[in-house]
C-alpha cells in the first residue's frame, strides 16, 4: 500500500469513526434535555472526551494526507521529467542532425543519378545524331529523344530539381505538413516504378498520384517496408 493509499484510508477511518461518534453524542444530548441527566450525563462526558480525541486524530491524519499527497506530487513530477528526457533524447538535435545529413546525402545521391542520367543521355544521342542511327526519333526542340532497346529515352525527363522536390512533397503530404512543393500535376516514370515494386499498377498509380494514400505507399516503400501497397 502507497503512502497516499494508506493516509486517505487513515482520513475515513477517522472521519467514519468521528460520524459515528457523533451520532452517539446526539442521541445522548437528547435524553439529556428531556431529563435523563445521572448516567446520561456521565456517559455524555466520556464521549466528548472521545470525540475530541478522535478530532485531533483527523488533523493528524488530514496533515499526513497533505504530505502524502505532496510526496506524490513530487513523484509524478519526476516521473513526467524523466520521461520528457527520454522522449526528447530519442528527437534530439543530435539525432535530428544525424537524419538530416543522412537526408541531405539521399537526395544529394538522388540528384547525382539525375544529372549523370541526363548527361549521359545527352552525350549518347549526340553520338547516335553523328552516326545517323535510327534510334534517334527527334533531335530539334523542344524535343532530343532516341529509343533503346525498346525504351524511349529524352534529354530533361529525369529533372534532378524534380525528384528531390516530389520526394520532399511526399513526406510533407505523409506527415501533413504545411509547404510542400508544388510538382505538378501526376506522377513520374519514376514514382510509377516504385509503386510497381510493392504491386499498384502504372494506370492506378497514375489516379493516384496526387492523394496522400499515394504518398504514403511511396514513403513507406523508400522505408523498405509495404504499408499500403494495395490501396
Amino acid at each position: 500500500m502507497s503512502g497516499l493509499t494508506e493516509a486517505q484510508r487513515e482520513l475515513a477511518d477517522t472521519r467514519a469513526e468521528i460520524a459515528e461518534m457523533q451520532g452517539v453524542i446526539d442521541v445522548l444530548e437528547k435524553k439529556v434535555r428531556e431529563g435523563e441527566e445521572a448516567e446520561e450525563a456521565q456517559q455524555l462526558g466520556e464521549k466528548y472526551g472521545v470525540l475530541r480525541v478522535a478530532q485531533l486524530q483527523q488533523e493528524r491524519a488530514e496533515k499526513r494526507l497533505k504530505e502524502a499527497e505532496a510526496a506524490e506530487k513530487a513523484r509524478r513530477r519526476g516521473v513526467a521529467e524523466e520521461a520528457a528526457r527520454v522522449d526528447l533524447g530519442a528527437a534530439s538535435d543530435e539525432v535530428i542532425a544525424d537524419k538530416f545529413m543522412a537526408a541531405l546525402a539521399a537526395l544529394d545521391a538522388l540528384a547525382e543519378v539525375c544529372v549523370q542520367r541526363e548527361t549521359v543521355v545527352r552525350d549518347h544521342l549526340k553520338a547516335f545524331v553523328e552516326l545517323d542511327m535510327p534510334n534517334v526519333i527527334a533531335n530539334t526542340n523542344p524535343q532530343f529523344i532516341f529509343r533503346l532497346d525498346g525504351t524511349k529515352f529524352e534529354v530533361g525527363e529525369r529533372k534532378a530539381q524534380e525528384l528531390v522536390s516530389r520526394a520532399i512533397n511526399r513526406v510533407y503530404l505523409v506527415r501533413g505538413l504545411s509547404g510542400a512543393p508544388r510538382i505538378g500535376i501526376g506522377s513520374s516514370p519514376v514514382e510509377r516504378l516504385v509503386a510497381a515494386r510493392v504491386g499498384v499498377g502504372e494506370q492506378q498509380a497514375r489516379e493516384q498520384s496526387d492523394t496522400s494514400a499515394f504518398a504514403e505507399l511511396l514513403v513507406s516503400a523508400a522505408r523498405g517496408g509495404k504499408k499500403g501497397a494495395r490501396r
